[in-house]
């Protein structure tokens, strides 16, 4: 994990050139049979019009498949930027010195047998990372299937993509960590009309990483729009951080992470531990730093279709014209799903399209035109432009059903025509078959007006653009994806490691400037009766334990105690409990408190993500938290509009803006605290293994929140 969270990468100092438009390219292990590993880069960049050189290299032959074969790379007498290793593992390395004497810049190793395999494999691509930096050789691999740029014709790999030497050229750029997979991706979307630029395979990803390479093409002029399939990366904070950037630029980032099915936690004592699990915190980074999560091929091609298109919306307001109710029905049931808005259609734009709609159609959205309209194409080419020049739709879903033939090219006329004079999307949901409607499909195509098979496909691609907008918006307004400007000192933590008890958290949060509530701490009864004379009844009465961090499941806890036998009574029952459950447990007295009895109960948390950091979670708290899992998270630190970023992101968000006659809680008090407590995750992020206030009531607007109990653990 990095220190600084606004390290520079080291894709900074990397000439991307060299990779991406090499001069010349080695293969080291060229097989005069095409159809090995060692062949096939050989005929692929010798036949498909790579315009650069290629140098097979070999010590066993003179020739191979027409060309010249040399010895070794430094035998080489012509520039060469790349050098692909297809040899053993352990010849890998000795023709990485060789790249060295030459002066290549890069090494794409195709070669198995390092990390994947166990820990010999391990250390050998220890060695193989040595020897490159020793000869400032960057490494993309080992264990991976090469790279492409469709720009230059040049297929510098193996495999899949060595059966398509005709995939279409375009704008996307994709990395993926696996090589055959990731490599399906790109043919399939192909196949749907995506056109590719630069391709990856990053495979086990020892010196170049994927950050890097998302940082390459987002200065690559000539890509619109980041691909990503990973199954983890090693530094969370590089990859949002060259996510955040592409953003920056206007370029989305489709991202698909997989490997979620092991929930990957981590035995711990607080409830925040056991909540999160590491694609838990992908999604929140994701979110926090503008990626589009993506969950299988056709959404990928969805979204890329929707974006190639050049268009992104203003906000999130979506209106829908169509003639098949049930289309409409579909596609706005999935907006709503999604957080899409259907757009209030001004009362002049309903008028207006009163005014051209047959008499039993509807000018409300979704707008229902009714099939009578295609026998007049001018009402409806009208209806489109009226709905698009209302200032309350930031985009339109045109949903045709299975609409062919003359009407179908006649209605697609209409709608180019209409869409060229607005810089708003426009999108077709459209069921019928290609040869029924070539000429359609074809204008649509070349004008620029994605179509998708479903309502559910469609509304899923407004969705991602008009996240992307939201996200390049926000990434606009903000200074730094970690801010660590307005980052105040806090206290030194406790010299030892271990947990605190509840006393000794809470003293330490309040420390940071966040409210608590009253209580104190009794040895025995008569105490206990002496010291709460200033508290306001009725209590909670909790054993007071660094060993006991969950104090309910240890019977520790007894609630809405008054005076008198009431509060003796709860003192010995949270004692004996104690006792029973935890025997070698030290007691340090039973703490008595302040009940909250207004606010809603909110989960604040903290743990040490071994990709991200420190990391904060929010959810619904008391014993919401694991039961209903309704919680989001971001990496630390940032600042009060992630924090109300976080806030909107739960379910259980409605409870907190008022909620059945409950006036609405103070959000702007909870974006603080969350704000404080990732400042503080952050700067303490040495020794903070684990925070967790649970309850923290917030309270209604302008009282602010008070923590009820918070477990701190030390390393």
């Amino acid at each position: 994990m990095n220190a600084d969270p606004e390290r520079e990468t080291p894709a900074a100092a990397t000439d991307w050139n060299r990779l991406f438009n090499p001069r010349g390219i080695a293969i080291v292990g060229a097989s005069r049979d095409p159809r090995r590993i060692g062949g096939q880069p050989v005929k692929l960049l010798s036949t498909f019009g790579y315009p650069g050189y290629v140098y097979p290299v070999n010590p066993n032959h003179a020739e191979i498949q027409g060309l010249r074969c040399y010895p070794s790379v430094a035998d080489i007498a012509g520039p060469c930027d790349v050098a692909l290793i297809a040899v053993n593992a352990r010849a890998a390395l000795e023709a990485i010195h060789d790249c060295g004497r030459k002066g290549v810049a890069f090494a794409v190793v195709f070669s198995s047998g390092f990390r994947e395999t166990g820990s010999k494999g391990a250390a050998l691509e220890a060695q193989l990372l040595a020897a490159a930096r020793a000869h400032g050789i960057r490494i993309i691999g080992p264990n991976c299937q090469g790279y492409l740029n469709l720009a230059q014709r040049m297929f510098a790999t193996f495999g899949v993509l060595a059966l398509e030497p005709e995939l279409k050229e375009g704008v996307v750029s994709s990395v993926a960590q696996s090589g055959g997979f990731g490599f399906g991706i790109v043919t399939q979307c192909e196949a749907a009309g995506v056109g590719f630029r630069n391709i990856v395979s990053s495979g086990n990803e020892s010196d170049i990483t994927t950050p890097e390479i998302l940082e390459a093409y987002t200065d690559d002029p000539g890509t619109r729009i980041l691909v990503g399939y990973i199954e983890g990366v090693r530094d969370g904070r590089a990859l949002m951080r060259a996510a955040q950037r592409a953003v920056r630029a206007g370029k989305p980032v489709l991202m698909w992470k997989t490997g979620n099915s092991d929930a990957g936690k981590k035995a711990s004592l607080s409830h925040t531990g056991a909540l999160t699990g590491s694609y838990d915190v992908y999604r929140g980074a994701y979110r926090q730093a503008g990626v589009l999560e993506m969950r299988d091929i056709d959404e990928i091609s969805d979204c890329a279709r929707a974006f190639l298109a050049g268009r992104v919306p203003r906000g999130k307001r979506v209106a829908a014209l169509g003639s098949s109710a049930g289309s409409c029905i579909l596609f706005t049931d999935r907006c709503a799903e999604l957080g899409l808005e259907l757009a209030a259609l001004t009362p002049e734009t309903e008028a207006a399209l009163a005014a051209v709609l047959p008499p039993f159609g509807s000018p409300r959205n979704p707008v229902d035109v009714t099939a009578d309209i295609f026998n007049d194409l001018s009402a409806f080419e009208r209806a489109v432009e009226i709905v698009l020049a209302d200032p309350n739709v930031d985009q339109l879903a045109l949903l045709y059903a299975g609409l062919s033939g003359d009407i179908a090219l006649a209605c697609n006329r209409a709608v180019v025509a209409a869409s060229a004079k607005h810089d708003k999307p426009v999108m077709l949901g459209w069921t019928a078959r290609r040869h029924r409607a070539e000429e359609a499909y074809a204008l649509a195509e070349k004008h620029g007006i994605p179509y998708f098979t479903s309502p559910v496909r469609l509304a899923n691609a407004a969705r991602a653009l008009a996240d992307f907008a939201g996200a390049r918006e926000r990434a606009s307004a903000r200074g730094s994806l970690f801010p660590t400007d307005a980052i105040e000192a806090f206290a030194p933590l406790p010299a030892a490691a271990g947990t605190l008890s509840e006393r000794e958290g809470k003293a330490l949060i309040a420390s940071w400037g966040i409210p608590v509530s009253r209580d104190v701490l009794a040895q025995d009864e008569k105490q206990a009766h002496a010291l709460t004379r200033e508290l306001a009844f009725p209590v909670a009465v909790k054993i007071c334990s660094a060993d006991i961090a969950h104090k309910t499941e240890a019977g520790g806890v007894r609630l809405h105690i008054q005076r008198g036998e009431a509060l003796a009574e709860a003192m010995r029952a949270v004692l004996r409990n104690a006792r029973e459950h935890c025997p070698g447990a030290r007691i340090g007295g039973v703490l008595v408190s302040e009940m909250v009895t207004d606010g809603v109960e909110m989960l604040i948390g903290v743990t040490q993500d071994p990709v991200f950091g420190p990391t904060v979670a929010l959810g619904l708290g008391g014993i919401q938290a694991e039961a209903l899992r309704d919680v989001t998270y971001r990496v630390a630190p940032f600042d009060l509009s992630s924090a109300h970023e976080m806030i909107g992101e739960l379910r259980g968000a409605r409870l907190l803006y008022g909620f059945r006659n409950r006036p609405p809680a103070d959000l702007d008090a909870l974006a603080r605290t969350l704000v404080c407590v990732a400042q503080a995750a952050w700067v303490l992020r040495d020794r903070l293994a684990e925070l967790d206030i649970n309850p923290i009531f917030v309270r209604s607007q302008g009282q602010g929140v008070i923590a009820a109990d918070a477990l701190v653990v030390l390393r």
